[in-house]
């Protein structure tokens, strides 16, 4: 785990901040895209666009800063639309000094949820729930019930420090969770990735911002907005053409 007080804010391309994390030897953002707008434009914008259900059920995979999650209420703010998110983190004491972290001035009408989520308590208003999971992401998954995700965020570390949670057998498990029109956004545009995605029936989509570079959307039916990639083509071609594996 990170030691809270070597935890200092780095400050990203967009202007707001992000954190570098000692164990993965990676930022929880893109120091190039910047932590607001890879939230926003590769995860957020496109999700509820695409996805427009009056109440959404989210998985954001990973909570970390927690960017994900504010970024969808922030969106949602004055709107009619409902959002319960379910996320895990398991740095414990990471999340216990989020109270402290310089957040976007954007986020300054959600601070008391900021405040119940580092002091280890979840959040309902009665239109936004979070429920915040302390542990491993596959254990919460495989012992959940009666709860189909809408929207997945996939924001973990990279598949290289990180690989169990970018496996064939990970996404299954996602799979299982989501609901029969369900999408899955993330930043990784690994053709491993995209493989294990495509592995578990998923059609895979990239999707472009001109705020930010590539990402991924992948979901269970057609998106008729967007142009599907043919994975079996890419496979064939791609030097790096094997799914990542448990």
């Amino acid at each position: 785990m990170n030691k809270i007080d070597d935890l200092k804010p780095i400050e990203s391309k967009d202007g707001s901040f992000t954190l570098y994390s000692e164990e993965f030897s990676e930022h929880y953002h893109s120091v190039k895209d910047g932590a607001l707008s890879e939230s926003l434009y590769k995860h957020v914008i496109p999700a509820l666009s695409i996805n427009n259900k009056s109440k959404l059920i989210i998985f954001d995979s990973n909570f970390g800063l927690g960017f994900n999650t504010l970024t969808t209420i922030y969106s949602l703010f004055n709107s009619d639309r409902k959002v319960e998110i379910y996320s895990t983190e398991i740095d414990k004491e990471l999340i216990s000094k989020l109270k402290n972290f310089p957040y976007p001035k954007i986020f300054n009408e959600l601070k008391d949820i900021i405040e119940k989520i580092s002091n280890g308590e979840n959040y309902d208003n009665g239109k936004f729930k979070v429920n915040l999971y302390i542990g491993d992401t596959r254990e919460f998954l495989e012992k959940l019930e009666n709860i189909k995700f809408d929207i997945v965020y996939q924001d973990a570390f990279s598949p290289n420090k990180s690989p169990r949670l970018w496996s064939v057998e990970y996404f299954a498990l996602i799979k299982k969770s989501m609901s029969c029109d369900g999408i899955l956004t993330t930043y990784s545009t690994s053709t491993p990735v995209r493989l294990a995605l495509h592995e578990n029936g998923f059609k895979i989509y990239s999707y472009k911002h001109e705020k930010v570079r590539e990402g991924t959307i992948a979901s269970i039916r057609e998106i008729p907005s967007l142009i599907e990639m043919n994975m079996e083509q890419k496979r064939s071609v791609s030097s790096k053409g094997e799914s990542i594996k448990d």
